[in-house]
């Protein structure tokens, strides 16, 4: 396990180093933001952003989000020319700036917060030229992508810190001496051995939240091969259809997996798809997996949707964000 801490400290402190990149101290507003989930402003000339430099820019903002059975952007572009940048569009939670320059000596990416709003933050990312542009918008990617993505789930987060399921809390609190927090129309609770069900039966859209354990042996828990034989198992057990031939499984051709550290701990995060063997249903799913040394198990905080001819790109990343708020024992 410390071998796998370590690596994962190694890797964060590579991934720090990225010149040319800054980010600005924080300035406080008193207005709220006032802009949807997952919608993103960028403020740059219109005509310019028809250009290769500017495709470079809108391509990564509208990528497609990963593990989801259709293609959806991972935001909802806006784009406005700077001119227009007026109080309407300054309380835009996630905004970017961008200009190509003659006056800039470098090409540079610089972040701000809650400069007009809270809680906001402000991308700005302008060159001297076309190519160097590009070349710092294609160097930084998945950073762009992952400020705008981390910022959305943490308020989220803290939405669900405030509103949740007081039945989904006191199951995890009864069961495994966890704290999480899960959207509260989350209610209706189904338990089985060393883990537990919940699902929105109100909703049109079904938000479900599970929880489950397993012993931790050694770092090949951590395999993916042996996490998709763990969660096969539990949901064959406990997630039935309506006949006996019925039950859920993954399916292994979406799955996508990555180590991460989230506050300050080791997760095996896993999304991709869901299937209902022998019928037609399906969906999303997010897993984070991590070690509960006070007990040596292995919690996994999983959520899935299902929510048929609906884009799911809202549903998956609130499940997300309830995983993220899961508080082991101490």
């Amino acid at each position: 396990m410390k071998n796998i801490l370590f690596a994962v400290i190694v890797l964060m402190i590579i991934s720090c180093g990225n010149g040319g990149n800054t980010e600005s101290k924080r300035t406080y507003s008193n207005k709220t933001t006032a802009s949807a989930p997952y919608e993103l402003l960028v403020v740059a000339n219109k005509e310019w952003l028809k250009t290769p430099p500017g495709t470079a820019l809108t391509d990564v903002v509208t990528s497609e989000i990963p593990g989801l059975p259709q293609v959806e952007p991972s935001f909802r572009m806006t784009a406005i020319n700077p001119a227009s940048f007026n109080n309407t569009f300054k309380v835009y939670a996630n905004i970017i700036t961008a200009e190509v320059n003659k006056k800039y000596t470098v090409p540079e990416l610089k972040i701000a917060r809650d400069v007009y709003a809270r809680p906001q933050i402000i991308m700005t990312i302008y060159a001297p030229d076309n190519a160097s542009f590009v070349k710092l918008v294609n160097d930084n990617k998945e950073r762009i992508l992952s400020i705008f993505t981390e910022a959305e789930l943490a308020r989220e987060r803290e939405y669900l810190k405030r509103a949740h399921s007081g039945k989904v809390l006191a199951q995890a609190k009864k069961q495994f001496g966890c704290t999480i927090y899960a959207p509260k129309d989350i209610n209706a609770i189904k338990t089985g051995k060393d883990f537990f069900w919940a699902s929105s039966d109100g909703r049109d859209n079904k938000l479900n939240i599970c929880m489950y354990s397993y012993p931790y042996t050694s770092t090949e828990t951590f395999t993916l091969d042996y996490f998709l034989q763990k969660r096969d198992s539990f949901m064959m057990e406990n997630i039935r259809g309506a006949h006996d031939n019925q039950y859920m499984s993954t399916d292994r051709r979406a799955v996508i997996s990555r180590n991460i550290e989230f506050d300050g701990h080791f997760v095996q995060e896993v999304r991709g798809l869901w299937q209902m063997e022998n019928d037609m249903m399906g969906g999303p799913f997010v897993s984070y997996a991590q070690v509960d040394t006070v007990n040596n198990r292995v919690i996994v905080a999983e959520g899935f949707v299902y929510a048929p001819e609906k884009k799911k790109r809202e549903f998956i990343r609130e499940m997300e964000a309830s995983v993220q708020t899961l508080i082991l024992p101490q």
